[in-house]
């Protein structure tokens, strides 16, 4: 996506953003800036986001040139419904000589390698597993408030918090990118930056003319 291509930062870049103030904050801004600019690429049918789906039909197209990786990868709703994850050179390397990319079931894993449900094998050195994980919020270890409600209970069907920061029932208990925190379509790093707020609530806490405590509630309105 153009904008967002990687890049090296200079020696002299990096030296100014160590030592002259104001100048990484000035680059973290402009940057924030325009990629929250381009928000209206998520209103479905908006120019913007026509023009966007445009070009990164193109760009799949250029770069997996290959009608069945192509009928496999290219989504077909809206720009948006999913996030936007321009990871450089990947789809290239889909199309490589050494790479197979296969869908379907694996049926068996023998000493060499996935035996997959079109009754092929593929020899492997390494076989990552990446499926199953459970994406809640719901801890993984027994966690007790103040009241002896263990989080993993409490959040097993829905999880509630403040700002992402906080649990109602679980004093100091504080999250990082927790439930209703700042996520959205927009980038994760943004959105990291935006929960640093809570650097002020450690500070506050770590303060010896202050009680260190934080107790959520929430009360219905």
């Amino acid at each position: 996506m153009p904008g967002l291509e990687p890049r090296t930062f200079t020696e002299e870049e990096k030296h100014d953003f160590d030592t002259k103030p104001g100048v990484l904050l000035s680059y973290r801004k402009e940057l924030e800036r325009s990629l929250n600019g381009a928000f209206p690429l998520f209103l479905r049918d908006s120019e913007l986001q026509q023009t966007t789906r445009g070009f990164m039909l193109q760009q799949m197209q250029e770069k997996l040139h290959n009608p069945y990786l192509e009928a496999k990868l290219i989504p077909q709703w809206s720009v948006g419904c999913r996030r936007i994850t321009p990871g450089a050179n990947y789809l290239e390397s889909l199309s490589k000589p050494n790479v197979s990319v296969v869908y379907g079931e694996i049926l068996k894993v023998t000493e060499r390698g996935p035996v997959c449900d079109d009754n092929n094998e593929y020899p492997v050195d390494v076989l990552i597993c990446a499926t199953g994980f459970d994406t809640s919020f719901k801890p993984r270890f027994p966690l007790i408030g103040a009241e002896g409600i263990d989080l993993r209970d409490e959040w097993k069907d829905r999880a509630t918090g403040y700002l992402g920061l906080a649990a109602p029932k679980f004093p100091n208990y504080m999250t990082f990118l927790g439930p209703n925190c700042p996520i959205g379509n927009g980038p994760v790093l943004i959105a990291i930056g935006k929960a640093l707020h809570k650097q002020t609530l450690l500070k506050t806490l770590s303060s010896p003319h202050r009680r260190p405590f934080i107790h959520i509630r929430f009360t219905s309105v």
